[in-house]
C-alpha cells in the first residue's frame, strides 16, 4: 500500500513538473528556404522583424520585442532554427538572400511547425533599374564585409519630403552584403534619397545616406570599447543586463548598441561603439528584478580604437509605481489589457496586464523620468491626466520614490497624433521633468 502511496505522489509530482516546463518552454522557429522551383536557398538571412501577442493589445511597439533582434541563417539545405521564442508572441518574418527578392511572412507562430518560404530570383531588369541602390561595404583595411546588414530607416521622396520609420512602401526594408561585400536595395521611383543604418560584426554602425541610381563604397570604422563594473553593496554584481543608446534621440541621429551582461565579477564591455558620440549606459529593469537599478549614465566617446573606461558603478534602489486605470464611463478595462513603461532616457521599458480592477505594479524603476501609455480601443487618455503628453497622448513624469496610488484616467475618444485640441493649462505639453502624477477622482 506505502509503494502504490509512493508511486502515486512521485506521479503527481512528474506531472507538476511536466506542466511547469510546458509553461516556461521557449518554442523554436524551424523552417527552410526555397526558390520558386523549390531548390534551396543557401546563406539566406531570416529575421524576427516584428511581433504581437496572440492575445490582447500590445503597447509595445511591434519591432521593440525582444525576440525582435533574433536572426539566423540558412544552411545548404536551405534549412534554419531561431532558437527560444516567446510562446505568448506571433512573428512577422523577413527573408533576405543574395540574388533574390526580400520577403516578408506574416503570422508565424513557431507552435504550428515548420515553415516553408519561397523567394523569387531578382530578374536582369531590376538590377539595371535606374532606381536601384548598389554598394560595397568594406573594413578600415579595405577588405569586404560578409553579412553586413543595411536597414533603410527614412526616405527622402517627391519634393524633398522626409519620413521616417515604415520605409518599405518605398524601399526594401534590408539589404544583407555577400561574400564580396555587395548589396543592393531596391526603391520606388520617386526616392530621392535612402537614410540608413550600417552594421557588420568588428566594426561600429554608422549612418549612411544612399542615392538611387549610383553605386556607393561604405567604409566601416573599429570604433570604442567602453568598459567598466557593477557593483551591488560593494559586491560585484553578475547577470546585469546593460544597454547603450546615443544620447541624441532624434531621427538621423539615433544609434543603440546590442546589451551587454555582467561576468561573474561584475564586469561588462561594449565593443565597437561609435566614436566621438555621446551615449547613455543603463541597466534593464527586467534583469535586476526589483533588486536595484543604474540610472541612465552619460558620456562621450573617444576616437576610433580608444577605450572608454567608465569604471566601477553601484547599482541604486528602485522604486514602486502602482496605480490603476479608470475608464470615465464605468466600464471595466478588456481583459489582458498591458500598460506600458519606458524610460524617457534610456532605451528600456517593462511591461504589464492590467486586473479585472485595472490595477497595475511595475518594481525596479529609477529616479528618472519615465513615460506610462496604455491602448485601449475607442478609448484616450483624458486631459485631466496632469502628467498628460499633450503630443503624443501617453503620460509623462519623474519618478523620486515609490509612487503607489496613481490613478489614470481614459474616457471615450481617439487622440490626436498632431496635437491634442486646446492645450497644456500650464503650457508645458510634456511634463517629463515634473513629478509623475495621477487623476485625484
Amino acid at each position: 500500500m506505502k509503494t502504490k502511496q509512493w508511486i502515486g505522489y512521485a506521479a503527481l509530482a512528474l506531472l507538476s513538473l511536466v506542466g511547469v516546463w510546458a509553461e516556461t518552454t521557449r518554442p523554436d522557429l524551424l523552417g527552410r528556404v526555397v526558390r520558386e522551383d523549390g531548390t534551396p536557398v543557401t546563406n539566406a538571412t531570416v529575421f524576427i522583424y516584428s511581433a504581437a501577442p496572440k492575445q490582447g493589445t500590445g503597447a509595445l511597439c511591434p519591432s521593440c520585442y525582444a525576440d525582435c533582434a533574433k536572426t539566423a541563417k540558412t544552411a545548404a539545405d536551405g534549412t534554419f532554427i531561431i532558437e527560444s521564442l516567446d510562446p505568448d508572441l506571433i512573428f512577422r518574418l523577413l527573408v533576405v538572400a543574395p540574388g533574390c527578392e526580400s520577403t516578408f511572412v506574416g503570422k508565424t507562430d513557431p507552435a504550428e511547425g515548420r515553415k516553408e518560404i519561397k523567394l523569387t530570383r531578382l530578374s536582369e531588369a531590376k538590377l539595371k533599374s535606374p532606381s536601384r541602390i548598389a554598394g560595397v561595404v568594406i573594413n578600415e583595411k579595405g577588405e569586404p564585409l560578409v553579412g553586413a546588414t543595411i536597414e533603410p530607416e527614412g526616405v527622402t521622396y517627391g519634393p524633398g519630403m522626409t519620413s521616417w520609420g515604415g520605409t518599405e512602401r518605398y524601399v526594401d526594408p534590408v539589404a544583407v552584403t555577400d561574400e564580396r561585400g555587395r548589396f543592393w536595395l531596391f526603391c520606388t521611383n520617386d526616392v530621392q534619397l535612402v537614410h540608413a543604418v550600417v552594421e557588420a560584426r568588428g566594426v561600429a554602425k554608422r549612418r549612411i545616406g544612399l542615392k538611387p541610381g549610383r553605386d556607393h563604397l561604405v567604409r566601416m570604422e573599429e570604433g570604442v570599447t567602453v568598459k567598466g563594473a557593477v557593483f551591488r553593496d560593494g559586491k560585484p554584481a553578475p547577470g546585469v543586463v546593460l544597454g547603450l543608446v546615443s544620447a541624441d534621440r532624434t531621427c538621423g541621429n539615433f544609434l543603440r548598441c546590442d546589451e551587454q551582461s555582467t561576468d561573474e565579477d561584475g564586469w561588462f564591455l561594449f565593443p565597437n561603439v561609435p566614436p566621438l558620440r555621446e551615449f547613455v549606459l543603463y541597466s534593464t529593469m527586467s534583469s535586476l528584478g526589483g533588486k536595484g537599478v543604474i540610472p541612465s549614465k552619460g558620456f562621450t566617446t573617444g576616437p576610433t580604437g580608444s577605450e572608454k573606461d567608465l569604471g566601477k558603478i553601484e547599482l541604486q534602489p528602485g522604486f514602486r509605481v502602482a496605480g490603476r486605470v479608470v475608464l470615465s464611463d464605468g466600464k471595466p478595462v478588456p481583459d489582458q489589457t498591458r500598460i506600458f513603461l519606458w524610460r524617457e532616457k534610456a532605451w528600456d521599458h517593462a511591461e504589464a496586464v492590467l486586473d479585472a480592477g485595472g490595477r497595475f505594479e511595475f518594481r525596479g524603476v529609477p529616479a528618472e523620468p519615465v513615460g506610462l501609455n496604455v491602448r485601449i480601443k475607442g478609448y484616450k487618455f483624458s486631459k485631466r491626466n496632469p502628467s498628460l503628453d499633450w503630443l503624443n497622448g501617453g503620460l509623462v513624469g519623474r519618478v523620486d520614490g515609490d509612487i503607489t496610488d496613481l490613478t489614470l484616467l481614459m474616457e471615450p475618444g481617439e487622440w490626436r497624433y498632431d496635437g491634442e485640441e486646446g492645450g497644456a493649462p500650464d503650457g508645458e505639453s510634456q511634463p517629463r521633468e515634473k513629478p509623475l502624477r495621477g487623476v485625484r477622482l
